[in-house]
């Protein structure tokens, strides 16, 4: 059983669930769903009994309960008691072959909703995602995003971030990151400023001055040795800020111990990514819409997959079965998402945890559409989309043999070809690769 700590504007899903396979799968879809979908926290209970406490306890901050098993419940009054009279939606979800049986004995219940074992994970109109929306309409259980997307966006990450303040698998990027990111963007802010800020931890320096100190930032010709303020002086606030940034993100981002998500790998693709990212517009090889500020394409490009991080920590077992998907089916990642029902993928999670920590919209847009960019992409979303596929050429995707799918949308505002590609990807082997792969190995270590 899972016991929340009670408080003011909370929302709970509850689960009852007996043991097996089965109802372990469907619960962790469940979480999914209602976690992100719907902001509801997800508290849980293994036998009536204990779920009743629970109703009685939390009362009306249980939004709906799921009721989740193997056998026919033979008593009403067993699934009455956790409705708090209609007030709470119930859901049952049991094999099919017993499904019209209890019907029969439930059907003097109102507000009560069906799923059968066997469509519950598939995308057909008897699905549990299809049968909770429909639910949820008569409801005033809102969509998270869909409940804000018309807003303004400053009242939008308001909403989601007040919705979304006591889910603990959904965390908030360090503060001393956010901070920066902020310095870097005031034009009034000078370089003492920073650095004071920048140098609260000397371990982070270190790093810093690593990866400020690297050919591929102060030039090949340059032999090391620049102080953080010589390197905020030669490179400039944005560049250095930026850097601190992922420094602080790396740092502070810690794998639970539960989960088998690889922390090194993931970093390497993000920070590869940032690297390309900054190579393309250094070296001129794409035609920009617009200049995009260094710290906006950096961090756009180190945090487009932050949504993966997400479901790597929290949810490691979906996170392998769309690994176990894009083998078998020789798919992206994005597509495997799809293909075991989209609940919450790695994009929209991403958006959600920058929506919640308040970073600007061009960043989220980039996080958020970096696979999915649409018709008319703008620069940014452009650039990373690149630079994250670019960086599965040089065998730096989350697996190592993942394959670049390049958007022809993104190609057609970059006006690129598949010729400029093959270039650029060629561009980027041998001593490019290996300066990106010493850095990489800085980083991490």
């Amino acid at each position: 059983m899972t016991t929340p700590t009670t408080g003011t504007g909370r929302e709970y899903a509850l689960l009852v669930q007996a043991p097996g396979k089965t109802q372990q799968l469907i619960s962790r879809f469940l979480s999914l769903l209602l976690t992100y979908r719907y902001g509801l926290e997800i508290i849980t209970a293994n036998s009536f009994s204990t779920a009743y406490a629970l109703t009685k306890e939390h009362g009306k901050q249980i939004r709906c309960t799921f009721v989740v098993l193997q056998k026919k419940v033979d008593s009403q009054n067993s699934i009455a008691s956790l409705s708090l009279d209609g007030d709470i939606t119930l859901f049952l979800v049991l094999p099919q072959i017993l499904l019209e049986g209890q019907k029969e004995v439930l059907h003097r219940m109102d507000g009560i909703y069906f799923c059968p074992w066997e469509h519950a994970l598939k995308g057909d109109e008897h699905s549990l995602h299809a049968t909770i929306t429909k639910a949820f309409s008569q409801t005033d259980i809102g969509d998270l995003y869909q409940a804000v997307e018309n807003l303004p966006y400053e009242q939008a990450t308001q909403r989601i971030e007040n919705r979304l303040k006591h889910l603990k698998t959904l965390p908030t990027l360090p503060e001393v990151a956010l901070r920066i990111m902020e310095m870097v963007k005031d034009p009034q802010t000078s370089a003492g400023t920073l650095q004071q800020t920048v140098t609260s931890d000397p371990a982070i320096v270190h790093k810093l001055l690593q990866i400020v100190n690297s050919p591929l930032f102060a030039g090949s010709g340059h032999q090391g040795g620049w102080t953080l303020q010589e390197s905020l002086v030669r490179l400039g606030r944005q560049r250095v800020g930026a850097i601190a940034q992922q420094v602080k993100l790396m740092n502070n981002l810690i794998k639970p111990q539960s989960s088998q998500f690889n922390i090194e790998r993931f970093w390497a693709h993000s920070l590869t990514s940032a690297f390309i990212a900054d190579y393309l517009v250094q070296k001129k090889h794409l035609k920009l819409a617009e200049p995009i500020p260094f710290n906006d394409y950096w961090i756009g490009a180190l945090l487009h997959d932050i949504g993966k991080l997400i479901l790597g920590f929290f949810f490691w077992s979906h996170f392998e079965d769309i690994i176990v998907e894009m083998s078998d089916n020789h798919t992206s990642f994005r597509l495997a998402e799809q293909n075991l029902g989209d609940v919450a993928n790695h994009e929209y999670l991403g958006k959600l945890l920058l929506m919640k920590s308040r970073v600007g919209k061009l960043l989220v847009d980039a996080v958020s559409m970096h696979d999915t960019p649409g018709d008319a992409p703008p620069p940014l979303v452009c650039l990373v989309h690149l630079a994250n596929e670019l960086s599965k050429e040089l065998g730096k995707g989350y697996t190592p043999d993942e394959r670049p799918s390049y958007n022809p949308q993104v190609l057609k505002a970059l006006k690129l070809t598949t010729a400029d590609i093959k270039r650029i990807s060629l561009g980027l082997e041998g001593q490019v690769a290996a300066e990106i792969n010493t850095l990489v190995n800085h980083c991490i270590d």
